[in-house]
């Protein structure tokens, strides 16, 4: 599919939409093609692409403080007890964004705006 068109159905920018194409792209999750019929595709099915690996890949890594990841980054981080909370619940969120694909969440967009139109229809 076209950026143009793409843009265009969600409702944004191209200029916004290259900002997270292009390092979808470099990350190896997009495909794109030269030509009549070029544009932009998926390189992995929708069901093996997660939302963990889109945000990973658009924000960064998924860090919740500093010192779950880079524990060097604090002088208490060998007995922090906070640093335990925080460890569990960066794995819970790394955990549930993980077990979230790209195939459930255009499902659920899909489900949500047919129960949308068919609460308006007459």
């Amino acid at each position: 599919m076209i950026l143009r068109d793409i843009a265009q159905r969600q409702g944004i920018s191209e200029k916004y939409l290259w900002q997270v194409i292009n390092p979808m792209k470099s990350a190896g999750f997009v495909n794109s093609s030269r030509g009549a019929k070029g544009g932009y595709v998926l390189a992995k099915g929708a069901d093996a692409i997660t939302l963990l690996d889109v945000i990973s890949v658009l924000e960064g890594p998924v860090c919740v403080v500093d010192c779950v990841d880079e524990p060097g980054k604090c002088d208490r981080s060998s007995f922090c007890v906070t640093r335990e909370v925080w460890n569990k619940i960066e794995a819970s969120i790394k955990k549930t964004m993980s077990d979230i694909t790209l195939k459930q969440l255009v499902k659920n967009q899909k489900d949500r705006e047919s129960q949308f139109a068919m609460s308006y229809m007459i």
